[in-house]
């Protein structure tokens, strides 16, 4: 048997020995001290007790004192009395023994502890609050005894905290079924929740026979009537209403008051954990369907911050650990060995993104057409000025090379494409779709193969060298001209590179000066802080833009196409020009652009648009736009 160093469970155990919880302090540090004596050799922690018993003996008790766990008494001559309080707690916690078998057995009230010991020396918490607390952690070690103070005026009752709380309100409802199962009780309560409740007595002798004669648990009985909560509240209702008009109550009736207001504080408890649970349940779904709008992709930055139609963020509905199990469900489960619902994605920089299987195809598909223009823009510009300084670069020439540097390309002007199209779950996905009936006809792998970037942005070197040379001037075209002007241009392209790097050092050194000194560079800035959150890395408002405006408007004919294109943006302009005073650089975030295209797009003009998600993108970044140029 090991030795006993706990203070606080020598002293128990003494009294225990005592038969008593009135402990003379002169006589257990005798017993301390000879313990210690006795098993020093053991445990040479005790030797704190052999010096100046008394002083370290009193300084443990006063901890203990304030923990609620001894009362000192008023010292009467040399006699100093401890009252050890954790010496109740075992006995009131075989009382609570007791009642799980026989729900006649009384609650622990303050009438059963010694009139010397004051119930200040005791815990003193409400019943609301001890349940809700004990029932999400509870130490089944602990020594603790509360004074549970229940509503209404209704005798207080004492529990121990090593018991489970669940034995409490196990026992609460027994003696309301007890009670119950009486005669002269059982028809008059079952009248009462009939007549309350009209064209529903079927269902209600259903729940009240259910609950008298059932022999489960009563919590486990509670729990699984959730849906009954009204009902259970009424019979609650009526029967501490009819005992509370008893005027010379009985130690019976306070008994069936502090049961029926401890099973009324556990059902509200437990209604308001079913409400929790729903409005989480209602947010993760939410957060489930936002997942597959526009743009389809999201990092945990933007999932995080994800609101519902009223504009409330959804986070506030779910702990962080409810959204790491929910996105690890949607990531990890699958069936018949397919890939799961969710992937997940990470570019360079390291930010993860997560998309829907469903969408990667389609958002790969919109990522090139993005890309093509841009990159194609990007190259001919570049080989414009090769060519002007007459310049031959290997790959106008060479496939190989000209694979190679789209694949650049898209790696620095499109992250997000250039991991989707690295994903290690593109190859399994795309046999995936090919085995399904609804995969579609587009396919990104040719024998095995990806297909080379000139196909998936259709682009072609030779398209690209013949649009570089129709930006060249006409004598570029005439051998001897163009010669005689090559000579002096190589000259001077020493002098111009030296000072394009002159220029560039300027030009850092003067931003790096530069600070919001007004209204509107403050709100320019706040702008370019929602930037962050709107447009994904590697890409522009411009380049989002375009993308959404061709997926909300599809009409064929170019100028029509223009026309309502015009007709959007003057719609957008119009009500930035009358909202443009309430917005600040305080104000302008993330939230505050949604709120501003949810009230646009919810306009009849903008409701004859089809296309709501991507034109709700397209609302949001344009209003940037407009903050951003001022």
């Amino acid at each position: 048997m090991p030795v006993i160093t706990n203070f606080g469970t020598l002293l128990r155990s003494y009294a225990n020995k005592q038969n008593s919880a009135f402990v003379n302090l002169r006589d257990f540090c005798d017993y301390i001290k000879k313990y210690a004596e006795h098993y020093i050799e053991e445990e040479p922690g005790l030797v704190c007790y052999l010096g100046n018993t008394e002083d370290t003996v009193i300084a443990e008790l006063q901890k203990l004192e304030a923990k609620h766990l001894v009362a000192m008494l008023e010292r009467n001559g040399d006699k100093q009395i401890i009252i050890v309080i954790m010496y109740y707690t075992v006995r009131f916690a075989q009382r609570y023994k007791e009642l799980a078998f026989n729900p006649a057995v009384p609650f622990p009230t303050l009438t059963d502890l010694p009139k010397q010991l004051s119930s200040d020396a005791l815990e003193k918490k409400s019943a609301s609050d001890l349940l809700t607390s004990l029932f999400v952690k509870q130490d089944l070690k602990s020594p603790k005894l509360y004074v549970v103070q229940l509503p209404r005026n209704v005798p207080s009752i004492l529990f121990p905290e090593c018991v489970p709380i669940e034995m409490l309100v196990d026992a609460a409802l027994s003696k309301i079924r007890t009670m119950l199962k009486k005669e002269e009780y059982h028809d008059y309560f079952l009248k009462k929740l009939r007549n309350a409740n009209p064209g529903k007595e079927i269902s209600i002798k259903t729940f009240f026979e259910q609950f008298v004669t059932k022999q489960d648990s009563a919590s486990q009985l509670l729990e699984s009537s959730a849906n009954s909560f009204y009902s259970w509240s009424q019979l609650c209702y009526f029967i501490r209403q009819d005992f509370e008009k008893v005027k010379d109550t009985t130690l019976e009736d306070a008994n069936l008051l502090q049961a029926v207001s401890i099973a009324e504080l556990h059902l509200l408890m437990l209604k308001n954990k079913v409400q929790e649970q729903q409005q989480k349940d209602e947010a993760l779904e939410l957060l489930e369907a936002a997942l597959d709008k526009p743009p389809y992709f999201y990092p945990m930055s933007a999932i995080v911050k994800m609101t519902d139609p009223k504009g409330m963020p959804l986070g506030n509905r779910y702990t962080d650990d409810d959204l790491k199990k929910f996105l690890e469900r949607l990531t990890t489960e699958s069936k018949d060995g397919e890939l799961p619902r969710l992937l997940v994605f990470k570019i360079d920089s390291g930010t993860r993104y997560f998309v829907y299987k469903s969408k990667v195809f389609p958002l790969i598909i919109r990522l090139c057409n993005e890309a093509h223009s841009v990159i194609k823009q990007n190259l001919t510009n570049k080989w414009h000025k090769a060519l002007e300084n007459f310049e031959k670069l290997p790959e106008m020439h060479d496939r190989q090379r000209f694979e190679s540097v789209l694949k650049t390309q898209v790696e620095k002007t499109s992250p997000v494409l250039y991991a989707l199209l690295n994903a290690n779950f593109l190859t399994l996905l795309d046999i995936e779709l090919q085995n399904s009936t609804s995969g579609g006809n587009f396919r990104l792998f040719s024998n095995g193969r990806l297909l080379p970037y000139a196909e998936l942005l259709m682009i072609g070197n030779a398209t690209v060298l013949a649009n570089a040379k129709i930006l060249l001037p006409f004598w570029y075209s005439i051998p001897v001209v163009s010669q005689i002007i090559g000579f002096f241009m190589r000259g001077s392209k020493k002098k111009k590179r030296e000072a394009a790097v002159e220029e560039v050092k300027s030009t850092n050194s003067t931003n790096k000066n530069i600070r919001p000194a007004t209204k509107r560079e403050a709100i320019i800035q706040a702008a370019k802080t929602v930037e962050n959150d709107l447009v994904p890395e590697g890409s522009t408002v411009d380049r989002e833009l375009d993308s959404y405006c061709k997926q909300w408007n599809k009409l064929i004919s170019p100028d029509a196409h223009r026309q309502l294109t015009e007709d959007v943006n003057s719609l957008i302009r119009g009500y930035m020009r009358r909202v443009i005073h309430t917005i600040s650089a305080q104000t302008f975030t993330i939230e505050r652009v949604r709120s501003l295209a949810e009230a646009l797009i919810k306009t009849p003009n903008m409701q004859k648009i089809t296309e709501q998600e991507s034109l709700f993108m397209y609302v949001q970044l344009y209003i940037l736009r407009l903050i951003s140029n001022g």
